[in-house]
C-alpha cells in the first residue's frame, strides 16, 4: 500500500508542480507577500502550464522562475541568501552531494539569513528505473538527511538557515 502511494506522489512532479508547491510555501513560511499575490502567482503558474506541452522546463528557465519566486515573496531582505541544487544536472555521488552542501554554506558568508532549495533528487534516483519503489525511498530520505546533516554541522551558528526540499 505505501509503495502505490509513493509511486503515485513521484509520477506527478513536474517542473510547473515544483514551482506552486515553492509559491505555497513561502506564503506560510513568512514571506511578505499577501495571500492576494500568493494566489495570482499560483494562477499564473497554472496558466503558464497549460501554455507548455512539456511539463519539464529548460534548465535555464526553470532557475530563472525559481529565482522570481524567491524573490517575489523575499524582494527587499537584506542580508538573505539563497541557493538551487537541481539534482537532475549533476551526480547525486555522496561525495559530490558533500562538495555542493559544503560550497553552498561556505557561500552564505556574511549572510544572516540562508535559504538552500533543492529539487530533481527524486528525477535523478529514478534514471534507468520506471518505478518508485521503496529501496529507491530509502535512497532518497537517506541523501535528504545527508543534505540536512550536512547543511546544520557547517552553516555558523549565528545563520538562520533553511533547507527546502521540493
Amino acid at each position: 500500500m505505501v509503495e502505490k502511494r509513493v509511486t503515485k506522489t513521484a509520477a506527478k512532479r513536474d517542473d510547473y508542480t515544483r514551482l506552486q508547491n515553492l509559491n505555497a510555501l513561502f506564503s506560510v513560511i513568512g514571506s511578505v507577500s499577501t495571500s492576494e499575490e500568493t494566489l495570482q502567482l499560483q494562477r499564473t503558474l497554472s496558466f503558464m502550464r497549460e501554455n507548455d506541452s512539456d511539463c519539464q522546463m529548460p534548465v535555464k528557465s526553470f532557475e530563472h522562475c525559481i529565482e522570481q519566486v524567491v524573490r517575489f515573496h523575499f524582494p527587499n531582505e537584506r542580508g538573505f541568501r539563497f541557493i538551487h541544487w537541481n539534482a537532475r544536472c549533476i551526480s547525486i555521488d555522496p561525495l559530490w552531494v558533500r562538495a555542493s552542501v559544503l560550497e553552498f554554506v561556505q557561500s552564505f558568508q556574511g549572510s544572516l539569513r540562508g535559504l538552500i532549495l533543492v529539487s530533481g533528487i527524486r528525477e535523478s534516483l529514478l534514471r534507468g528505473g520506471k518505478r518508485w519503489t521503496g529501496k529507491k525511498e530509502r535512497e532518497y530520505q537517506e541523501i535528504r538527511s545527508f543534505i540536512e546533516t550536512l547543511a546544520l554541522r557547517h552553516a555558523r551558528e549565528e545563520l538562520d538557515l533553511s533547507v527546502l526540499f521540493f
